[in-house]
């Protein structure tokens, strides 16, 4: 079953694979935790266009792909990836001018 999220949300899962994610937002931008036993930081591949992020792996015994709508709300550029234990973390911060900012009321 698809999960999808609300459109105020800036990521929307694509499709299913039984690799477990987990997508938060706060005032920074989004993370994306992804559970890939097995896979390590040289059998993963994360790409990103105006519209998708897209994470595949691959090692000779299993491979996935696993798809995101996004929005042109995050810095591409600043996009960060890091596999640990079995956890592919990605933190995709927001452009500085579409962040919160408080407003000082004088």
């Amino acid at each position: 079953i698809n999960n999808f999220f609300d459109d105020s949300f800036a990521i929307r899962k694509m499709n299913y694979i039984n690799y477990t994610d987990d997508v938060t937002h706060d005032d920074d931008g989004a993370t994306i935790k992804l559970k890939v036993p097995g896979f390590n930081k040289k059998s993963i591949d994360v790409s990103v266009d105006s519209e998708h992020l897209t994470i595949e792996g691959k090692t000779d015994d299993d491979s996935f792909t696993k798809r995101y709508a996004i929005d042109n709300k995050f810095d591409f550029d600043s996009i960060d990836a890091k596999v640990a234990d079995g956890l592919l973390t990605l933190t995709l911060p927001y452009k500085a001018e579409v962040k919160p900012r408080k407003i000082k009321v004088s």
